[in-house]
C-alpha cells in the first residue's frame, strides 16, 4: 500500500476517535482512559485534506481551472484559477509551518503547600482552560478568576494543595 495513503488513513481514524472520545465526555459525562489532544488532531486532519486538494490541483490542467461552480441552498459559489492559486500558496505556508506552531501551548503548576489561594502565572498569552487535581490526583473544584492572558487566581473554599493543567 502507498505511504501517503496508509498515513491519511491513520490521520482520519485518530480524527474520528478524538472526535468520539470529546462526543462521549461531552454527551455522558464518559472521560477517556487517556488524553486526546482535540486540537492537534483537527490540525492534522485539514492539513491531511489539504494534501489531498494540493494533489488534486497538481493533477488538473490550466483549461480545468477556469472555473468551479458550487451551489448550496439556491446560492452559487463560483472559484476562479486565481481562488484556487491563492488556496495552493496558503497550502505552501501550511507546508512550512513547524511543529512548535501546530501545537496547542500548555502549562501544569504545582501547589505543593496548602492554600486558599493559587495565584499561576502561565506565559500562555490566553485564557486557557483549567483543570484541578489534589495532592493525590483527584479533581477539585476552585473558582477561576482570569487576571489577564497570562495569569489565573484560583480560590477554594478551605486550602488544598495539588495541581493545576492549564491548556
Amino acid at each position: 500500500m502507498d505511504t501517503a495513503l496508509i498515513k491519511k488513513i491513520e490521520t482520519e481514524k485518530k480524527f474520528a476517535t478524538a472526535v468520539y472520545k470529546n462526543f462521549m465526555s461531552l454527551r455522558y459525562g464518559m472521560d477517556p482512559c487517556c488524553l486526546v489532544d482535540m486540537e492537534s488532531a483537527v490540525i492534522k486532519k485539514e492539513l491531511c485534506d489539504w494534501y489531498e486538494l494540493e494533489n488534486e490541483y497538481k493533477e488538473m490542467t490550466s483549461k480545468d481551472l477556469r472555473t468551479c461552480t458550487t451551489s448550496n441552498n439556491n446560492q452559487s459559489v463560483v472559484w476562479t484559477t486565481a481562488d484556487i492559486e491563492a488556496l495552493v500558496k496558503r497550502l505552501d505556508v501550511l507546508e512550512t509551518a513547524t511543529l512548535e506552531d501546530e501545537k496547542d501551548l500548555n502549562y501544569v503548576h504545582d501547589q505543593p503547600v496548602t492554600s486558599t489561594t493559587w495565584t499561576i502565572i502561565h506565559n500562555l498569552n490566553k485564557k486557557p482552560s483549567v483543570r484541578l487535581e489534589d495532592l493525590l490526583k483527584n479533581d477539585i473544584i476552585g473558582e477561576i478568576d482570569y487576571t489577564d492572558n497570562n495569569t489565573v487566581t484560583i480560590q477554594f473554599a478551605i486550602p488544598v494543595a495539588g495541581s493545576a493543567y492549564l491548556n
